[in-house]
């Protein structure tokens, strides 16, 4: 009777034991197998996640021809030779006025919804060579010396390359801008200056300087300087009101 008392009891230890270690932590009432997967389910939820995020913002070829950065920092590659076209009469102001050919359609097409609105929009200055610009620049440091004699000639190029942009640094030299109508400051109260802030981005195209943006661009606010880059880009550029170096400081994720 002691022995079989004896065996009872050990039983019952045993049972106790075994029940006490499954319920006593929660985490033993779940199959290892059954925790795998779920640990397996969420680091596949965690990369979808990563992936739709990646996937939200625009994806932009910052390698492409048309998002060239080109400012006082960044110079024309030598060598480059830009693929040009000539821009049609209709809305050229001078002859033989020239565009980057994969553009030209988009600009012809700016030019042509504006003339639909009532607005006239002539291309005053467009395409540059090197010789041109060189000759336009040099000319204006002769202006900033002759106005103020007390200043070099290193000094008076810093300040003439705030308004004209050095040989070589010139978005003109690489055929992808354009000046309307008129180089002067009152531009901006125009109807054509208008028509262009709200409608230039749908062709692709963007007011490359700006008073807000100066410290970013380098150059003095030109109304009259439109640059293409594109619409998918124009249009953020838009939406965000920001200047092409921003844009490209913002969307250019390349390392």
């Amino acid at each position: 009777m002691k022995a079989l008392i004896s065996i009872l009891l050990v039983f019952v230890i045993c049972f106790c034991a075994v029940g006490c270690s499954d319920f006593g932590d929660p985490t033993l009432s779940v199959n290892k197998d059954d925790q795998l997967d779920l640990i397996i389910e969420d680091d596949t939820d965690k990369n979808k996640n990563e992936e739709s995020n990646k996937e939200e913002g625009p994806v932009f070829d910052f390698k492409s021809w048309e998002l060239r950065l080109i400012n006082p920092w960044n110079a024309i590659p030598e060598g480059f030779d830009p693929e040009l076209a000539l821009i049609d009469k209709a809305y050229a102001g001078f002859q033989n006025a020239q565009f980057d050919a994969r553009a030209i359609d988009k600009l012809h097409e700016l030019c042509g919804a504006a003339a639909k609105d009532g607005i006239k929009l002539t291309v005053i200055s467009a395409y540059r060579t090197n010789e041109f610009q060189t000759n336009n620049f040099n000319r204006k440091v002769q202006r900033v010396m002759d106005a103020n004699p007390a200043l070099t000639r290193e000094q008076a190029e810093v300040e003439a390359a705030k308004v004209v942009a050095r040989p070589g640094t010139s978005e003109h030299q690489v055929g992808l801008a354009v000046d309307f109508n008129s180089v002067e400051d009152s531009f901006k109260n125009t109807n054509e200056y208008e028509w262009l802030s709200a409608n230039c981005y749908k062709y692709g195209f963007i007011l490359r300087y700006t008073a807000e943006k100066q410290d970013k661009t380098g150059i003095i606010p030109e109304p009259w300087h439109y640059r293409y880059v594109g619409v998918e880009a124009a249009t953020k550029i838009h939406e965000e009101n920001i200047c092409l170096e921003e844009f490209i400081e913002k969307y250019n994720t390349a390392e």
